[in-house]
């Protein structure tokens, strides 16, 4: 599994809309490329940076082929969006992971 991370530092005046515009629109718009088997939204706990909330954007990709597929074919346009709701207010860093072992339960 392929997991893709978006870490977005939200300043707290915007954390309400950028919430509402993620969980209503923009996770469930990426979801929809087919890219991805599943996604999770956290808040960050730790570190804290004042005047800021931090979220972490977590996809699921089958593969890194599929990863690659999106990057190509689906994110610039969604970033585009997102840029265009929020503009330089609200940044993001993006990174790639994939699993290579996991504990049994």
């Amino acid at each position: 599994m392929i997991t893709y991370q978006v870490e977005v530092t939200v300043p707290d005046e915007y954390v309400e809309r950028w919430y509402s515009y993620m969980t209503s629109r923009h996770i469930n718009d990426v979801l929809t490329t087919g890219h991805f088997i599943s996604a999770k939204l956290v808040r960050m706990i730790e570190p804290a940076v004042s005047g800021n909330t931090l979220f972490r954007v977590i996809y699921i990709a089958q593969s890194y082929q599929a990863l690659e597929s999106y990057r190509r074919e689906c994110a610039p346009a969604l970033q585009a969006e997102h840029i265009a709701m929020f503009g330089s207010a609200v940044s993001a860093t993006r990174s790639i992971t994939e699993d290579v072992w996991a504990a049994p339960l």
